[in-house]
């Protein structure tokens, strides 16, 4: 196949296979080659890209149940700036909007947390069940969306746990006369967001000076989030 004839990256269909080497063919998950057969109807030989989730991308070819390296590369699609984004919990269907548009836009890792007035709670077992499904989440929407890093996410206990972990984190707020904006200071930056009903005034005062505004509109709490982030990551991509 001559230079001419090599399709471009993002034409590519992707899939992560974390730790994936170029050293020889790369065996696929079962449900993998179903997608690549049944639901892009791929044939044998068909330019595939493994990405092994450290930033680069395999070109291989689509054989039986194999992908069959040809090259490595390097997209630079991967944000500089590192956005946290530290979610309170809101209802199911909204989460798992957080976690796709918040993937495809760049955000680096997903804390989600109980807010006092979240209507949501999370069980120990009900936990690891639902950042498996987020996680499948965030896995779609980052081959789709052409990351080369699948982003990371965990829950913690509450906004104090998240303070502590993140103290220079700024908080998206609704107090009256707040005219702090969104402001890219530092190379990692991480945003939280309040849950359906807002912040109880305890955690008012844990957030203290953190407070920050997107401006006069009052944004749902699944559209907050990937609006901050996409505020930060969007307008300086390719800067």
């Amino acid at each position: 196949m001559g230079r001419g004839d090599i399709p471009p990256l993002r034409s590519l269909p992707r899939l992560f296979l974390p730790g994936a080497t170029a050293d020889g063919p790369i065996d696929l998950p079962k449900e993998e080659v179903d997608k690549f057969r049944k639901v892009l109807r791929l044939s044998e030989g068909d330019p595939i890209a493994v990405l092994p989730n450290d930033g680069s991308l395999i070109r291989c070819e689509f054989r039986n149940r194999q992908a069959v390296p040809h090259s490595v590369e390097w997209p630079n699609t991967e944000p500089d700036l590192k956005v946290t984004l530290a979610q309170a919990l809101p209802k199911s269907d909204r989460i798992d909007t957080v976690v796709r548009m918040g993937t495809e836009i760049g955000v680096s890792a997903f804390c989600f947390f109980a807010g006092e007035r979240s209507v949501v709670r999370w069980d120990e077992s009900k936990t690891r069940d639902r950042l498996r499904r987020l996680e499948a989440i965030a896995r779609e929407s980052a081959e789709q969306s052409f990351r080369s890093v699948l982003p990371t996410i965990e829950f913690v206990k509450d906004l104090k746990a998240v303070l502590g972990r993140w103290p220079e984190a700024i908080v998206l707020s609704e107090v009256e006369g707040l005219n702090k904006g969104l402001q890219r200071e530092r190379s990692a930056v991480t945003i939280v967001i309040g849950p359906e009903g807002g912040w109880a005034p305890r955690e008012l005062t844990l957030i203290g000076e953190r407070g920050v505004t997107l401006g006069p509109r009052v944004l749902r709490t699944d559209t907050a989030g990937p609006a901050a982030a996409a505020v930060l990551l969007l307008s300086n991509d390719g800067a």
